[in-house]
């Protein structure tokens, strides 16, 4: 048994952060000239799952947060996000300069003087998470059914692509899956009390669920796909938060996901600028593309974990600076 408090909850978000760098592999490849086959099919299907299972833990982790003052939800959570955002823009800003970056088309400089108000690159989950956090501390005291109404219907109108997004399609995402965020900030004893009660006998309907999601989806009108799209991501997370309740069940097999689950904000952060480097390694064609799939998504979570290892402890890389955060410590404390 893992001792984890919410052991579950972080090998969900291990396994939606290992999704997240294999989808950024596999788009790298593309673009580089790898015929990825049914790479690119099962690619598009995971879609409803990484982001989706990502926002609702996320919620999970935050529901008690969005319930303090602003003064503490500052100093617990948007503070950190804020500088880590800002900070890791400009390190992108710099490293895309000298590294080609070939799945944006800002350049990374404009892309860094509009990241306050105009997120353009993979660091957008951050920012999101920052207008989540503000959204969920605002609707705090709201009846439950209003803030899941609402953030239901801008993930639909987003899902059928009728949110204005000026251009920018990182707007469609956050309001897709602003609905998420939301399910697992209000309601996070729902999602405890499926893992607690998944068992053996659940583990398969819950593994054969996600792929039949998947057949149905396709059968339906384009008239339906929207709403579908968004129920399709709901069915498919709680499939997944009962897998994860028992993989969590299992030491051995919950380790690797405990491990990245655990520490999801430096494997963020760096898997981009590593995969940049990485992925153009390989000459198109040497070697199967699952294989290159799978090997550059391992290295990249290996070697963000490395650099957290050795930089982690620094203050201001991976965390808010010392002094910063002594300072909101003793604000806490004072509280």
């Amino acid at each position: 048994m893992t001792t984890s408090r919410l052991g579950w909850a972080d090998v969900a978000r291990g396994g939606a952060m290992m999704l997240v760098v294999l989808a950024h592999t596999l788009q790298l490849m593309e673009v580089g000239g790898w015929d990825l086959g049914w790479l690119d099919t099962l690619n598009i299907f995971l879609t409803a799952i990484r982001m989706p299972l990502f926002f609702l833990i996320s919620g999970v982790f935050a529901a008690n947060a969005i319930r303090r003052t602003w003064g503490g939800i500052w100093r617990s959570r948007l503070a950190l996000l804020i500088y880590i955002y800002f900070l890791w823009s400009l390190i992108r800003a710099l490293w895309f300069t000298v590294v080609p970056w070939p799945l944006g088309d800002t350049h990374p400089w404009v892309a860094l003087a509009i990241s306050p108000v105009w997120p353009t690159n993979g660091l957008w989950f951050l920012f999101a998470l920052v207008l989540y956090l503000v959204i969920g501390r605002l609707t705090a005291r709201w009846p439950l059914w209003i803030p899941l109404v609402l953030s239901g219907a801008v993930s639909v109108l987003a899902a059928y692509d009728l949110v204005p997004t000026g251009g920018n399609g990182v707007w469609r995402s956050i309001g897709l899956y602003l609905f998420f965020f939301v399910l697992g900030a209000r309601l996070p004893d729902v999602w405890k009390t499926v893992a607690a009660r998944s068992t053996a006998v659940l583990l398969i309907p819950a593994i054969l669920v996600i792929p039949l999601g998947f057949f149905l989806f396709t059968r339906l009108p384009d008239a339906a796909e929207g709403i579908a799209r968004v129920l399709l991501s709901v069915v498919c997370v709680a499939a997944c938060l009962v897998i994860a309740a028992m993989i969590a069940k299992v030491r051995w097999l919950a380790a690797p996901f405990l491990a990245v689950g655990t520490r999801t904000l430096p494997i963020y952060v760096t898997h981009a600028i590593l995969l940049a480097v990485l992925v153009p390694l390989v000459p198109v064609g040497s070697v199967p593309a699952v294989v290159v799939a799978v090997v550059m998504t391992a290295v990249a979570i290996l070697v963000a974990l490395g650099l957290f290892v050795l930089l982690g402890p620094v203050g201001g890389v991976y965390n808010l600076p010392k002094p910063i955060a002594r300072r909101l410590a003793r604000r806490a404390d004072a509280t």
